[in-house]
């Protein structure tokens, strides 16, 4: 975790994206290592023993949930987001950052709004007590998860484009 002398300003910033790197990351595999092992126990208690897991298919959607939803600050700090060069070519090279800037303000922005309206939706399944159809197991907490982590994102993004103003520190905050 070495640091430019000149990214001194930026330190704070860049050791706490840094922690929040390896703490997301370590989410995401953990999610996906239990979807992996809950599925290959649940093929095997099908096809072999005839014992499928009961609710396996509720917890691999949840899991699946919790995957994408802690790999987004993640995607986002490493700048790994898929794009697309259409104007790149028209732009002169000296306004990459101010485009970069526009776009993670746009995707912060929309991911606001969807952080926003899963804290809605989250707040309505716990008014109404929505569970899960097989195992009965609260929904609202999930979907709060989800929402938490969506502004997270967006907020993510907002340091990216000061970043982008700033210099950039480094091209990719999690720079090993």
């Amino acid at each position: 975790m070495d640091l430019n002398p000149a990214d001194a300003a930026a330190r704070p910033p860049l050791l706490l994206l840094r922690r929040g790197d390896r703490l997301f990351g370590a989410i995401a595999s953990l999610a996906l290592l239990g979807m992996v092992l809950l599925t290959c126990v649940d093929v095997i208690g099908r096809y072999v023993l005839n014992r499928p897991i009961t609710g396996a298919f509720e917890l691999d959607e949840m899991s699946m949930g919790a995957l994408v939803f802690a790999s987004l600050p993640l995607v986002s700090l490493r700048r790994q987001h898929v794009t697309v060069d259409l104007l790149d070519w028209v732009l002169p090279a000296r306004w990459r950052p101010a485009q970069d800037a526009v776009a993670n303000l746009l995707a912060a922005f929309c991911t606001g709004v969807i952080a926003w309206r899963l804290w809605v939706k989250a707040q309505e399944m716990m008014s109404n007590g929505e569970t899960s159809a097989e195992l009965a197991i609260p929904m609202h907490p999930l979907v709060y998860y989800m929402a938490a982590l969506s502004l997270l994102t967006a907020v993510v993004m907002v340091v990216m484009v000061w970043f982008d103003f700033t210099g950039r520190p480094e091209r990719s905050c999690t720079k090993r």
